[in-house]
């Protein structure tokens, strides 16, 4: 399973699908973050608590991506191979998953609130 893991998160085309996702998510969030219903008390109270969620998310996930990035990057007998799609793809992974925890809680907290 980490040798899969490890060639998916090495593959160029795998990179390019991540960025184009983090950069759709990143749109969303901006069209969220400025859109007419986010202007009042209300709205800003909103993003406020899916940016903590968002922050806890960020402090989750890279910790436990880092360390599981570690496992990954040592398969030739403890020798640390970093390849550099392993680690933008770890980078980018970190910051998709943000993004979408703060615009899940976005959209959640519009809902109830």
């Amino acid at each position: 399973m980490d040798t899969v893991f490890y060639q998916l998160l090495t593959s160029r085309q795998v990179t390019l699908v991540n960025m184009i996702i983090g950069a759709v998510a990143f749109v969303l969030l901006l069209i969220l973050l400025f859109g007419r219903n986010s202007r009042d008390e209300r709205g800003r109270k909103i993003i406020g608590k899916a940016s903590i969620a968002a922050l806890i998310g960020c402090a989750f996930s890279a910790t436990v991506l880092s360390h599981y990035m570690q496992q990954l990057a040592e398969p030739h007998g403890g020798i640390l191979m970093i390849d550099a799609y392993l680690a933008v793809n770890a980078i980018q992974l970190v910051y998709n998953i943000t993004v979408l925890i703060e615009i899940a809680g976005i959209l959640v907290l519009k809902r109830r609130e």
